[in-house]
């Protein structure tokens, strides 16, 4: 690049121009999710928030919003790629709306708080498919959250690149 040209281009493009891989090789999907309390260990694991969680045992989708207080993907991802340890998961429920009235549907809407955390231990090579559980005794309580709880439904080992 052109020492002349790099004067007037804004820094972050800077740092794109001068990076060794270029922006449209990265795929944030499979790059692992990072922190520093977890050690290092070889290979990974993921986290599935495909939506195959069986209705008939009140299980519906769920987003995760960030591993470790980070990011973990694109939103629009149904896989996430983390390190094997131990991590904080941030989850919303995505739960269908034709579960509630309509006033139920402005309580879930008001809250100012719409996440829940749960702790996973990710071990290298599997898969653990995350949903938000609909706990029926309590589906009347939608401001005090006791309505659904995050969980991991199933596990599975599969290679993890």
């Amino acid at each position: 690049m052109n020492l002349s040209a790099l004067c007037c281009l804004p820094l972050l493009a800077v740092a794109f121009a001068a990076s060794a891989q270029p922006l449209s090789q990265v795929d944030p999907a499979s790059a692992p999710a990072s922190t520093a309390a977890t050690p290092a260990v070889a290979g990974c694991g993921r986290i599935s928030v495909f939506d195959v969680a069986p209705r008939s045992k009140d299980l519906y989708r769920a987003r995760l919003i960030n591993v470790d207080g980070q990011l973990p993907g694109p939103t629009s991802a149904r896989s996430y790629r983390v390190s094997p340890g131990k991590h904080s998961l941030e989850v919303a429920e995505l739960i269908d709306e034709k579960q509630f009235n309509d006033l139920q549907m402005r309580q879930r809407t008001q809250r100012s708080d719409r996440y829940k955390t749960i702790e996973l231990d990710v071990q290298p090579n599997t898969t653990y498919l995350l949903a938000a559980h609909l706990i029926e005794a309590n589906r009347n309580d939608i401001i005090g959250q006791t309505y659904w709880e995050p969980v991991i439904y199933s596990q599975s080992s599969e290679a993890c690149n």
